[in-house]
C-alpha cells in the first residue's frame, strides 16, 4: 500500500492527530517540515494537510544523507537557522568539523554564540517534523535545536504510511505512562543483563546514566522523540558492555539467517551470520570511527506497534528491546560517530541491578511493570 492509495479522509485524520495530539501545535506557530527526496511525497502530504492547522508552515526537501546519524546538509541548516548563521559557521571553518563530528566542547560553545548573534527567536521554527529515510536524531543539528534553542523535534526516519494504522493508533497516555516508568527504572539501575533463547547474553553498566522516555507527546519547548513513539532508552556507560546479542532483523528487512554481534570492552569486535548484513557491520566498525560503540539500550512500550521489518516501528514493539551501535552523544553518552544503527532483540529477559538487588524488568518478552 502506498500513501496515494489512501482516502483523503484517512490522511487528513492522521495528519490532524500528528499536529494536534503529538505536537500540540497552535495555529500561529511556525513549523518546519524536513524531508529527504526519498520521503518527499510524505512531506508534501504533511505540508498540504498541515496548512489546515498551522498558518506558518514550511517544507524543505534535501538530498538523502545515506546513513543514519550523519549531519544533514547545508540546506537544512540554512532553512532552520538562516543563511547568516550558516555563512558564519563556514567562514570560521566550523561547518566542516560539524559534518565530520570533530567539534570540541569549545567549538560547540562557539557555535551557540554564533546562533545567538545571527538569529532571533521570531525567525526560528518552534517545531520541526523530520520525515526522512535516514535519521538525523543523533546529530549536533538536532541537539542544537532541542537542547539549546528549545525547538520541539519529531523524528520520523524510515516512516511508511502503514504506520498510521499500527503504531500511530496507540493510546498515547498509556504509552507515556509506561515509557516514563521504565525510564525511571533505567535511571535507578546500576547494571543490566539481557538474555534470550536465541543466544543473546550481554551485560552493561548504566551507572549514573539517565533513562529517557519517548512518549509521542512533544508539547513542551525542547521536547524530542520519534513518531510513531513508544520506548524508554538509555546510553550505557562506554566500555562496559560484554557478551553477545543476536538479531533476526536489519533496520529495513528480515535477515535470511540471524546475525550474532560479539561485544568486548563496550565495542563490537565482530558480526557473524547472514553474509550481507554481517559484512556490512564488520566493514562499518573498521571503517567508521566509533561505529563499534555500544550506544543505546531501548525498551519498546507501544502495544500497537507490530512491524519488525522497519526499525522505526520495530523498536517500539511491546515485549522487545533493542541495542544500538555508534553515536550516543545526543542523549547522554560520550561517543560521537557518523552512524547510529538500532538492532531488534525479540522476547528478551531483561534484569536490572537496582540498589544491589536484581529486578526483572522483562521475562521472555513479558514486561513486569
Amino acid at each position: 500500500m502506498t500513501i496515494w492509495d489512501w482516502q483523503n479522509e484517512k490522511i487528513e485524520k492522521a495528519v490532524r492527530n500528528l499536529f494536534k495530539q503529538n505536537l500540540c501545535a497552535q495555529k500561529e506557530e511556525k513549523i518546519l517540515i524536513l524531508s529527504d527526496t526519498l520521503k518527499e511525497r510524505i512531506g508534501e502530504i504533511f505540508f498540504n494537510f498541515g496548512l489546515n492547522y498551522v498558518n506558518n508552515l514550511k517544507h524543505v526537501t534535501y538530498p538523502p544523507t545515506g546513513r543514519h546519524g550523519l549531519e544533514p546538509p547545508e540546506i537544512v541548516w540554512t532553512a532552520t537557522f538562516g543563511r547568516e548563521f550558516t555563512n558564519e559557521l563556514k567562514s570560521k571553518e566550523l561547518f566542516e568539523k560539524v559534518k565530520n563530528k570533530e567539534i570540541t566542547e569549545n567549538d560547540e560553545e562557539e557555535i551557540k554564540e554564533i546562533l545567538l548573534e545571527t538569529t532571533s527567536p521570531n525567525e526560528l521554527p518552534s517545531a520541526i517534523v523530520a520525515v526522512n529515510q535516514h535519521s538525523i536524531s543523533h546529530t549536533i543539528f538536532r541537539k542544537l535545536c532541542t537542547e539549546f534553542l528549545s525547538i520541539r523535534f519529531a523524528s520520523m526516519p524510515l516512516f511508511e504510511p502503514f504506520m498510521f494504522n499500527t503504531a500511530f493508533q496507540a493510546n498515547w497516555e498509556k504509552v507515556e505512562k509506561l515509557s516514563r516508568k521504565i525510564a525511571e527504572l533505567l535511571t535507578q539501575a546500576e547494571e543490566v543483563e539481557i538474555t534470550c533463547p536465541n543466544g543473546t547474553a550481554i551485560t552493561m553498566s548504566l551507572k549514573d546514566r539517565e533513562g529517557l522516555a519517548d512518549t509521542g507527546r512533544l508539547c513542551k519547548p525542547g521536547d524530542f522523540g520519534n513518531l510513531p513513539a513508544g520506548e524508554a532508552f538509555i546510553a550505557p556507560v562506554e566500555g562496559t558492555a560484554e557478551g553477545v546479542f543476536v538479531t533476526f532483523y536489519a533496520p529495513d528487512r528480515k535477515l535470511k539467517e540471524p546475525v550474532k554481534i560479539t561485544v568486548e570492552g563496550g565495542k563490537v569486535v565482530k558480526a557473524e551470520g547472514e553474509e550481507e548484513f554481517s559484512s556490512y557491520i564488520n566493514q562499518l566498525i573498521h571503517r567508521e570511527k566509533n561505529a563499534d560503540n555500544i550506544a543505546e539500550l531501548g525498551i519498546g512500550t507501544n502495544e500497537k506497534a507490530v512491524t519488525r521489518t522497519n526499525i522505526l516501528e520495530a523498536e517500539k514493539i511491546l515485549g522487545t528491546c533493542h541495542i544500538a551501535i555508534g553515536d550516543n552523544s545526543a542523549f547522554g553518552g560520550k561517543v560521537k560517530a557518523n552512524v547510529h544503527i538500532d538492532m531488534l532483540i525479540e522476547e528478551p529477559t531483561v534484569i536490572l541491578k537496582v540498589n544491589k538487588k536484581k529486578v526483572t524488568l522483562m521475562e521472555n518478552g513479558n514486561l513486569n511493570v
